[in-house]
């Protein structure tokens, strides 16, 4: 019973498939009406109408008229049209050009809008006129002897009339060779006749075969819009990338410290109520930044979602992805990841009531430290060297080091302790963070893992290839890492830098090294 079902389903949908396609055609052949009017009336004229001038005065007319009625298939609003017919009955996902329409997207719109009139033109004249005619003249040869004598008549009538003279004087000797002529293609055509009918036929249903294939070439993006769309797609997912990594280092940094400061104040709460309160100010300061920055990155998710995302910002973007793809240097920077790392120029204005996240400073990397020892985890911070030429890019990738760097501490260090070393250069900055005890992991540096990792995984993301992050998530896996140390590799790989993290004489080393220029200065 259920094999029976299925077959019945199948059949269902092989017809309702069938129907649509059927459909498809008759539109088409309801459009191509008027082309076929203008051409039968011209025809007409010019066999009907004797005065030559007179009937090349109509067929201009009707030139005139069947131009002005080619028009409307250049317009990009009939484009749009077909486009939606072909997406609705044709079952098809035709993406829509990022830009306004050339006159090459125009010229292929008008191709498949004359091919469509084309098939269904042809399928209204097999319908209405050859299938009937051909069932006719086999089933009473003398009905299709006396249609070839009518029409061979209408045909021939200049031939057997005498030059100046009406069709009724014509040479009777004439007439009977007419007559003779006749009937030979009368039985030719009685024999021909169902061949005919399976050759249209065969013709209509590769027509409905084809026309969805035509529809994806014709009315789809051009090969440059087509990169531009993977471009722009591979800027989305770049985008959810960098949203990603932000509600993981900033949500639960926030996390954490509120965990450990709502340790701090319960142990306190009865013995110290001035380190009671400090710690429950803490936790209010945390949550705040913490709701702050997941607003912000609501707000990005939402104008997204309801395309509120510039078609300037897009191109922007997709401009900079460009640069990105090659991952091999600094200018990468100014490309996706600096508009990631400055949070609101993102995704363009975003939500226009929702304020972009905090620009952060040196100073703002001094209170991670303090805020881990607020909570009892004693961290060291060294900063070596001129800050204040820090591009602002470069400053907020920083604290992202130091404060991935402080949350992994806190959560997994076996010996409370932290020191974080800041050595900044003339064109590049070193951040070495050493965790007082390490459990077991990968030892630092063993085949430069870490920089191998990131640049991995910076490559698969900026490529958009899941399959790709993945085996870079996979390969990269270990007791001791996290997502937190990946998008430290990646965002390294991107700045032209490299990252590493592992064991060393019993201590859990994470190095960066992020180089920079001039270049990359707002």
């Amino acid at each position: 019973m259920s094999a029976r079902r299925c077959s019945l389903v199948a059949m269902g949908a092989w017809a309702a498939k069938l129907w649509r396609r059927l459909l498809v055609l008759l539109i088409g052949g309801v459009i191509a009406v008027p082309y076929m009017a203008v051409i039968i009336w011209a025809v007409s004229a010019w066999n009907e109408v004797s005065d030559r001038s007179l009937a090349f005065s109509m067929l201009a007319f009707s030139a005139v008229v069947f131009v002005l009625l080619c028009i409307p298939a250049f317009l990009a609003v009939m484009r749009a049209l077909e486009r939606t017919l072909a997406e609705q009955l044709l079952e098809l996902s035709i993406p829509i050009p990022p830009r306004r329409p050339t006159w090459s997207d125009r010229l292929r719109g008008a191709l498949f809008y004359f091919g469509h009139a084309f098939a269904g033109a042809l399928l209204l004249i097999t319908v209405v006129v050859v299938l009937p005619s051909v069932l006719l003249m086999v089933a009473d040869p003398q009905q299709a002897s006396e249609l070839s004598n009518g029409l061979l008549g209408i045909a021939g009538s200049p031939a057997g009339a005498t030059a100046g003279s009406p069709a009724g004087n014509a040479d009777p000797s004439a007439g009977t060779g007419a007559e003779s002529v006749v009937v030979l293609s009368a039985g030719l055509v009685q024999i021909l006749a169902p061949v005919i009918l399976l050759l249209l036929t065969a013709t209509i249903i590769a027509e409905g075969y084809f026309l969805p294939h035509y529809a994806q070439i014709l009315l789809g993006p051009s090969a440059a819009d087509r990169a531009e769309l993977a471009g722009a797609e591979r800027v989305r997912r770049f985008r959810r990338t960098v949203l990603a990594r932000e509600v993981h280092d900033s949500i639960g940094h926030a996390l954490t410290v509120t965990m450990m400061q709502a340790a701090v104040a319960k142990r306190a709460l009865h013995q110290d109520q001035i380190l009671a309160e400090a710690a429950v100010d803490e936790i209010a300061r945390t949550s705040r930044e913490a709701v702050a920055e997941l607003d912000h990155v609501l707000a990005l998710l939402r104008a997204e979602a309801d395309g509120a995302v510039s078609d300037e910002s897009t191109a922007g973007d997709a401009d900079a992805l460009g640069v990105a793809d090659a991952i091999d240097g600094a200018d990468a920077l100014d490309g996706a990841e600096s508009e990631a790392v400055e949070g609101g120029e993102l995704a363009g204005d975003g939500d226009s009531g929702s304020a972009g996240p905090p620009r952060r400073t040196m100073l703002d990397i001094t209170r991670l430290a303090e805020e881990a020892r607020a909570i009892g985890h004693p961290t060291r911070l060294t900063v070596s060297g001129d800050a204040t030429g820090l591009p602002p890019t470069v400053v907020h990738e920083l604290h992202r080091i130091v404060r991935e760097a402080v949350t992994n501490s806190l959560r997994h260090a076996t010996t409370p302790g932290l020191d974080v070393a800041v050595d900044i250069g003339a064109d590049c900055v070193q951040v070495v963070t050493r965790n007082a005890g390490a459990a077991a992991g990968p030892v630092l540096g063993s085949s430069e893992k870490g920089r191998a990792e990131g640049k991995a995984a910076a490559d698969a993301k900026a490529a958009g290839d899941a399959k790709g992050i993945a085996g870079a998530k996979g390969a990269a896996a270990s007791a001791r890492q996290s997502r937190g140390l990946v998008g430290i590799g990646e965002r390294a790989a991107l700045f032209g830098g490299s990252a590493d993290w592992g064991i060393e004489n019993g201590q859990w080393i994470l190095q960066v090294r992020l180089p920079y220029s001039e270049g990359q200065m707002p």
